[in-house]
C-alpha cells in the first residue's frame, strides 16, 4: 500500500473509473432481468432500491474518478477542459442522485426532467474530458477522440429518437471504463 507506483494519481483515477463500471453492472443486470427496458416492474420496493443504488454508486465512483483525472491533468495543456468536465459531471451526478432518491417516493415521471438534465450534462462532461485527454497528450489519443464521438453521438441519437426515456446508464459507463483501463495499464 505504501508503494509509490501504486498510489499514483493516474492509477487512482483509473481504479475509480473501472470500479464505477463494476459497481453499475449489478444494477444494470437487475434492470435487464426484470425487463425494465420493456416496462417491467421491479419485484419489490427493496429490489428497486438495490437496483438504483448500484447504478448510482457507479455515478458517484465515476465522479470521483473524473475529479482525480482532472487532478492528473492540472499540470497539462488539458487542465481547463479537465476541470470543466469533472465539475460538470460532478454537478450532473448530484442531480441524478437527487432525482433517483426523489423518484423512490415521488415516482419516476416527476423527477424525469432532472434525469434528462443529467443525461445531457453527463455526455457533454465526458466529451469535454475526452478533449482534455487529447490536449494533455495522455496515453492513446484515440481514447480522447472516441470519448468525444461516443458522447456527442449518443447524446444526439437519444435527443432525436428517444424522447420518452433517454436514460440508459450503460452508455455513460463505456468510455470511462476504457479510460480507466488505459490509466491502469
Amino acid at each position: 500500500m505504501s508503494d509509490p507506483q501504486f498510489m499514483t494519481m493516474a492509477r487512482a483515477a483509473g481504479l475509480f473509473l473501472v470500479l464505477s463500471a463494476g459497481a453499475t453492472f449489478p444494477g444494470l443486470m437487475m434492470f435487464w432481468r426484470r425487463q425494465g427496458h420493456r416496462g417491467g416492474a421491479p419485484r419489490s420496493q427493496a429490489h428497486y432500491v438495490w437496483e438504483r443504488s448500484f447504478i448510482l454508486s457507479g455515478v458517484i465512483l465515476r465522479a470521483i474518478g473524473f475529479v482525480l483525472l482532472a487532478g492528473l491533468l492540472v499540470q497539462s495543456d488539458g487542465r481547463v477542459l479537465a476541470l470543466v468536465g469533472a465539475t460538470a459531471f460532478l454537478f450532473g451526478g448530484v442531480l441524478v442522485v437527487a432525482a433517483e432518491a426523489g423518484g423512490l417516493t415521488l415516482g419516476y415521471e416527476k423527477v424525469y426532467p432532472l434525469i434528462v438534465v443529467y443525461v445531457v450534462v453527463a455526455f457533454l462532461a465526458q466529451a469535454t474530458l475526452g478533449g482534455a485527454w487529447l490536449q494533455a497528450g495522455l496515453l492513446a489519443p484515440w481514447i480522447g477522440w472516441a470519448t468525444i464521438v461516443w458522447s456527442l453521438a449518443w447524446l444526439a441519437v437519444l435527443a432525436i429518437f428517444s424522447r420518452r426515456d433517454m436514460y440508459f446508464p450503460v452508455l455513460h459507463d463505456v468510455m470511462p471504463l476504457v479510460m480507466g483501463i488505459a490509466l491502469l495499464w
